[in-house]
């Protein structure tokens, strides 16, 4: 073994592979380093321009809909005070838009809670 050390040590065209394999090898190494962080950056990146587009549309449609409920409410109240408005909690956007166009008509309770899909009873 020792020998071949040797022989290695003195060999000047051995020992340049060997330093232009590791060296090469070291350029590979940095090379798919450098490529995986760039492709992690713009994962990253697109990840969150979807998230901030997804949570734009989200906040817009969960402010729209609170904006009209509360709105519907507010009306509700004043037209019938002494009713319950429990049933204005959950409803769907198309549901406040029909019953806000309801209470414009003065329409019946009846007809309100219809359009609230919870007949009283």
């Amino acid at each position: 073994m020792e020998k071949k050390a040797d022989d290695f040590n003195e060999d000047m065209i051995l020992q340049d592979m060997a330093f232009n394999r590791d060296l090469n090898k070291r350029a590979r190494q940095a090379r798919m380093k450098r490529e995986h962080d760039e492709g992690k950056e713009e994962g990253l990146a697109e990840g969150k321009k979807l998230g901030l587009t997804e949570g734009k549309k989200l906040g817009l449609t969960e402010g729209t809909k609170f904006g009209k409920r509360a709105f519907v409410l507010k009306l509700f109240t004043k037209t019938y005070p002494q009713a319950e408005t429990g049933f204005l909690e959950n409803l769907s956007v198309e549901q406040y838009e029909k019953i806000f166009d309801l209470l414009i008509e003065k329409a019946s309770l009846e007809k309100i809670y219809e359009a609230a899909d919870c007949i009283k009873e």
